[in-house]
């Protein structure tokens, strides 16, 4: 017997990172599933996650981290956290102005209290400190990942410790920062309204081989297997 259609609305909260990712994949999923409206809210996973735990109506979460999903889990009863993506940290500098050592500049990375980027860019900074001479620059602290790319792009910001996926096809210059210089950015998400199909299924797409070359292309790597929820491993 042939399975009814999914029908209904999915609300999912994901970290800004993966915003652009998510609108790819979300058409894609439409493809099979037509009749299933998806709503897609993005922000720092901090942030998200509050929102969660105070009630907002969110189905599945997608953080930039593990850190907030594993709470979640752990405390509000959501389901078991699933990697999905292994973000990468880029330091950009779209006007081509170079680390000149003897000039000054303003560097842009997202608010280390609420989000994983930040906190990778906080500690790539404290090694960018370490060298002799060190550069010479200014933070100027965003909320989001998202906000803090907008800083560079507008000319608000000279450079930017930024996510990978949100300026790989983009101007100018990045380079990767070193892997070693922050903590490994397991982006896993979980199903918050757990035995909700519409959830199960998108999160069962997310994991799945199609999924993943979308991924992949946006500049992420992924976890050696889809089913290993907890994996850091790269599959290169």
């Amino acid at each position: 017997m042939a399975r009814a259609p999914l029908t209904g609305e999915l609300r999912i909260a994901c970290a800004s990172n993966f915003y652009p990712t998510l609108k790819r994949l979300a058409t894609l999923f439409r493809e099979d599933h037509p009749r299933v409206e998806l709503a897609l809210v993005s922000g720092s996973s901090g942030h998200l996650y509050q929102q969660i735990r105070h009630g907002a109506p969110y189905h599945l979460f997608l953080s930039a981290d593990r850190d907030y999903p594993a709470a979640l889990h752990q405390h509000s009863g959501s389901g078991e956290p699933r990697t999905y993506a292994l973000g990468r940290l880029a330091l950009w500098n779209p006007r081509g102005l170079g680390l000149n050592k003897q000039r000054g500049y303003t560097l842009a990375i997202a608010n280390p209290a609420t989000a994983p980027y930040g906190r990778a860019g906080e500690a790539a900074i404290g090694h960018y400190r370490s060298e002799r001479p060190a550069p010479r620059w200014r933070t100027v602290v965003a909320a989001n990942i998202s906000q803090a790319t907008q800083l560079v792009d507008s000319g608000n910001a000279d450079l930017g410790l930024v996510a990978l996926s949100l300026i790989l096809h983009r101007r100018g210059e990045y380079r990767l920062v070193p892997a070693a210089w922050y903590q490994p950015l397991v982006q896993q998400g979980v199903v918050v309204d757990t035995g909700n199909p519409l959830a199960e299924t998108f999160m069962a797409f997310l994991l799945s081989d199609a999924a993943g070359r979308v991924i992949r292309d946006a500049g992420y790597a992924l976890p050696e297997s889809s089913t290993g929820g907890g994996s850091d491993g790269l599959d290169r």
